[in-house]
């Protein structure tokens, strides 16, 4: 009878052991299939804004995009690069996040910047704005269907190639190096 009592305990115990893990393997299974689900989401939504930025992005004209060293003002000596968003299309832009390549002669990126080109721009007089600390956010500038919108930013981490060519005079020095002049604007993201 010994025998048979240790042996049901031991079956209750195992049966018991044995739910417990089936219990813990579905709990962890839909906990998988939830983040999955978060992880699926977050993608399509990825894919949706590329596809949204690439689609609209025949609407957007990037015009006198230039690089230069700034020749005044607070960040004279400082290479920065500015220009002209246009919105040509019928929808309001609330984000944007541009990216500017700097092309060599074969046409390969020797040098990048992404920005969100409607954060307030350096030294843009024609349109100042006040960000009081702690009481509001950065200014966030919405590009009105048919508007234009001015940027500047500086450029950080250039390398000394691209720096010396800005700095040589003659605009036909700008093939100094590997850098040719030529600067390319591809649109990332776009929010309306």
């Amino acid at each position: 009878m010994l025998i048979k009592q240790k042996s049901l305990i031991v079956a209750l115990v195992s049966s018991f052991v044995i739910a417990m893990v089936l219990v813990l393997t579905l709990v962890a299974y839909l906990i998988y299939i939830e983040l999955r689900g978060e992880e699926f989401k977050r993608s399509y939504q990825d894919l949706l804004s590329k596809v949204n930025s690439k689609v609209y992005s025949k609407n957007l004209e990037t015009v006198k995009l230039d690089a230069l060293i700034e020749p005044s003002g607070a960040l004279k000596g400082t290479p920065v690069i500015d220009g002209i968003l246009k919105n040509k299309g019928s929808r309001n832009i609330t984000a944007l996040l541009l990216k500017v390549k700097f092309l060599d002669k074969d046409g390969a990126a020797i040098y990048e910047v992404t920005f969100h080109p409607q954060e307030p721009s350096l030294g843009d007089q024609a349109s100042p704005q006040v960000v009081i600390p702690y009481l509001s956010g950065p200014a966030r500038i919405i590009l009105r269907s048919g508007e234009s919108l001015a940027f500047k930013r500086i450029l950080s981490n250039c390398p000394k190639e691209i720096i010396q060519s800005l700095q040589d005079k003659p605009p036909a020095s700008k093939a100094w190096g590997r850098w040719t002049g030529k600067l390319v604007s591809e649109v990332l993201s776009i929010d309306f």
